[in-house]
């Protein structure tokens, strides 16, 4: 080879190695993309929407090595003392915090709509890169505007997948379970075969539920039911309450009727109810668990009816309470309590009735993590042994054994109440003499007894579907809920059959004679609405047949 071409071909491959060390020197940094509180505009108090817009798109919009969200943190003492957020601020905030881009807008609740605006702001140039509008009629609406919103984001800004951006929710098609059909037409007793177990068995069998009937709807968020005969006339009475106020109605005739109601003082907010006769009398007791607003203190109360009308005969107690109904024993009160700095106080008691109130009797064994709500105990492997049945605190179903130990665990959620208590967050940190605050939210019931007659005890548990797949600590949207019962094999709990899928938040299920005719309904309430600005709540009662296997 000669000199000149030896030298030339030197060069080019010195220039080779100099441009593939400069291209990975020169890889291009992350994206830095600032996310800002959205402005809400509404007569009710919608933080929780705030947060949970800030929470999803931090979620939605940062993707590891390529887009970064700034620090939350860095983010709320940046705009600590600044108002509504607008183009101008935004950009002095993205400057200060280096960032690429700035996402902010708005929550407009107006009539009966809620809109959705929002804006990227590029900060090269400090021009708007990017709007978007979306309306709907329900809070949870929110959540698929903000999932739109985050997939445009990606697509159009950065480049990425946009098909969930370039879609707008398709109508659903009209099927044989429309949940706008009759509401005898809104159930199966059955699991498809594809949703059933896949270890070579037979699906489950059709048929395990009957007709149904639903109440009219109720103006109010029906939060918790129980069922008893709370007038000593042998005959069923169902309870059920909100947040404020306790019903009891007797189906009588395919008519509800009203029979007794209890407002409470306007500082009380109620979570829990149970009927029981626990005192021996006749009539069955109603147990409301209730919290002082102001204080955070309990203060529950107990009912009975005296002849013509509820009464308390228990006041100011320092319990939450629960009523489980054992296989066996029938049912039984349990209590637990709180102190001023922890919401449950370790140890579950079970309770009996002293002739002027209701006491501790003995401790329940249970894990440390469960609480008095989300458990019952039972021969649930119909082996002769005993076991509890409770919730994780992520909903996760387990079945515990006598030593303690966990014989099995569902691979999914179940469960999912709307009401929660809260407690100061420590962990978080606070803007001025605002406190964040974290959020438990009461775990459902979990009934066990033989529902369908087959001589086998069955697990009944609820399960509802959140639009934001419990992503969310704070916040919960649900949009569909069923119940499922569960049996016993040598793999654990298995799906025998379920309801069908209902519109709205399964909120509470009881299994009772609610017609009095002798043969036992499973019975349920479902809130269809929940009260906000844009209207009031809407619930209702339901009940259907369970067809016995004999």
């Amino acid at each position: 080879m000669k000199p000149t071409m030896r030298n030339l071909w030197i060069s080019v491959c010195i220039g080779v190695y100099l441009l593939m060390g400069w291209g990975t020197a020169a890889a291009k940094a992350p994206e830095k993309i600032l996310v800002l509180p959205f402005n809400v505009y509404s007569e009710k108090d919608l933080s929780f929407l705030k947060n949970g817009i800030r929470d999803m798109l931090f979620s939605r919009l940062s993707k590891e090595g390529e887009i970064v969200v700034i620090d939350r943190e860095k983010t709320d003492q940046a705009i600590r003392g600044i108002g509504d957020i607008n183009q101008q601020n935004a950009a002095a905030l993205g400057q200060t915090l280096g960032a690429d881009y700035v996402v902010f807008g708005s929550l407009t609740v107006f009539g009966s709509s809620i809109s959705t605006d929002a804006k990227v702001l590029n900060m090269d140039g400090k021009q708007i890169a990017m709007t978007f509008n979306d309306s709907g009629k329900d809070n949870g609406d929110v959540i698929g505007h903000i999932n739109r919103f985050a997939a445009q984001v990606n697509g159009r800004i950065f480049g990425q997948d946009t098909a969930v951006a370039s879609q707008s929710p398709a109508p659903a098609k009209q099927s044989v379970n429309d949940p706008r059909k009759h509401p005898e037409s809104l159930w199966t007793g059955r699991i498809d075969a594809e949703e059933g177990r896949s270890d070579g068995r037979e699906a489950p069998a059709a048929g395990r539920l009957g007709p149904a009937w639903r109440s009219r709807n109720f103006k109010m968020e029906i939060r918790n039911i129980s069922l008893g005969d709370v007038d000593n006339d042998g005959s069923i009475e169902v309870a059920f309450m909100d947040q404020k106020q306790i019903l009891v109605y007797r189906y009588r005739d395919d008519r509800f009727i009203k029979v007794a109601k209890v407002e409470t003082d306007v500082n009380d907010r109620l979570l829990s109810l149970d009927v029981a006769d626990i005192n021996g009398n006749g009539r069955a007791e109603i147990f409301v668990t209730c919290l002082n607003k102001n204080t955070n203190f309990l203060k529950s109360f107990v009912l009975e009816w005296n002849g013509t009308r509820l009464q308390k005969i228990v006041e100011n107690a320092k319990w939450y309470f629960r009523v489980v109904d054992v296989p066996g024993r029938g049912k039984v009160l349990m209590g637990q309590q709180r102190s001023v700095r922890r919401i449950f106080l370790a140890g579950v008691d079970e309770m009996n009735w002293n002739g002027t109130g209701y006491i501790s009797a003995t401790t329940v064994a249970l894990p440390g993590w469960a609480n008095v709500y989300g458990f019952n105990y039972g021969d649930v492997t119909n082996t002769g042994q005993e076991m509890t049945v409770a919730f994780s605190e992520r909903d996760y179903l387990r079945v515990i054994g006598p030593d303690g130990s966990t014989e099995w665990e569902s691979p999914e959620e179940y469960g999912g109440g709307l009401t929660y208590l809260e407690s100061p967050d420590e962990a978080a940190s606070s803007l001025s003499d605002h406190k964040e605050t974290k959020r438990r939210y009461l775990p459902q019931r979990i009934l066990i007894a033989d529902v369908d007659n087959d001589g086998k005890n069955d697990v009944l548990v609820g399960k509802n579907r959140d639009s934001a797949n419990r992503l969310f600590a704070k916040l919960r949207f649900f949009k569909g809920g069923l119940i499922e019962c569960l049996g016993w094999d040598e793999f654990g709990l298995y799906p025998k059959w379920k309801t069908r899928e209902i519109s709205g938040t399964l909120s509470d299920y009881a299994v009772g004679d609610i017609d009095n005719d002798g043969r036992n309904e499973l019975v349920f309430s479902v809130i269809k609405k929940i009260s906000s600005v844009l209207g009031d709540a809407k619930s209702f009662i339901a009940a259907q047949d369970i067809k016995p296997v004999n």
